[in-house]
């Protein structure tokens, strides 16, 4: 498993910094809000999701019981790796966690500094080693989360299976054009903050054998469940709608990877 050059480390650390700068610590939060009631009403177990909150915020799919219609994934379930958006609650995450869990594949959300992914690219790292039943891995996010998966992706190859992107884009010094990675690409035709515009340019910087799903009606916020987006579009569909699509999508990709 690579790690990050110290280099590398101060350039991350460096955009982050001035990221921070411009919003402010205190304005992350209004730039983001937090999560929504839903969101912690989400981290509770029960029959069907195991959800534990002591160092990651980890949604495991329990046993089917008996006589139980629920469907589980074709193969192998495949964990996701999964870093939240800049300055978001990772709680704000939950309902879609728990929902990817509930259809069989374990999501281990991963907290970041400050809010930040830029901060904790390798955040991914510890989790392999913690959760060595699960054989298969992929990494994902959303917005800055996002990128940050990208670029752990990109560094880790051999750790990695899929990179899911919800409405996140790499950028052109982490080129995975050339990547054999399998890449699933979540946006939203509303989105104002990573715009229709801003996916189709950066589709040069993924593998050409990216999938792309457009929800209609979605926008930036609804990948999550908290409160404000600044500069955000208004969406034309239900927050539990784009929500609905997003996880059946996610989930439709990772059956892929353990698939027979």
């Amino acid at each position: 498993m690579r790690t990050l050059t110290w280099q590398r480390r101060l350039a991350y650390t460096t955009v982050s910094l001035l990221l921070v700068a411009f919003i402010g610590v205190p304005g992350l939060a209004l730039y983001t809000g937090a999560a929504l009631p839903d969101a912690a009403e989400a981290m509770a177990t029960d029959a069907m999701v195991q959800v534990d909150a002591s160092r990651w915020l980890v949604f495991r799919p329990l046993p089917r019981p008996p006589g139980s219609t629920r469907l589980g994934p074709p193969g192998s379930p495949t964990g996701l790796i999964f870093y939240p958006g800049g300055g978001v609650d990772p709680i704000a995450y939950a309902p879609l966690a728990r929902a990817i869990a509930g259809a069989g594949h374990p999501v281990i959300i991963v907290p970041v500094t400050l809010r930040l992914a830029f901060f904790d690219v390798d955040a991914a790292s510890p989790v392999f080693g913690t959760f060595p039943e699960i054989r298969r891995w992929a990494v994902g996010g959303h917005s800055l989360g996002g990128v940050a998966a990208s670029w752990y992706a990109r560094a880790n190859p051999d750790q990695v299976s899929g990179l899911i992107l919800w409405a996140a884009y790499t950028d052109a010094d982490h080129s995975l054009a050339a990547a054999t990675t399998p890449v699933l690409s979540i946006s939203g035709t509303l989105d104002g903050n990573v715009t229709p515009a801003k996916i189709i340019a950066g589709r040069l910087l993924l593998p050409v054998s990216t999938r792309y799903i457009s929800i209609e009606g979605g926008n930036h916020n609804q990948f999550g469940s908290y409160r404000f987006q600044a500069n955000d579009g208004t969406p034309t569909i239900s927050r539990t709608e784009q929500q609905r699509q997003v996880v059946d999508a996610t989930v439709a990709f990772l059956d892929t990877l353990g698939a027979p």
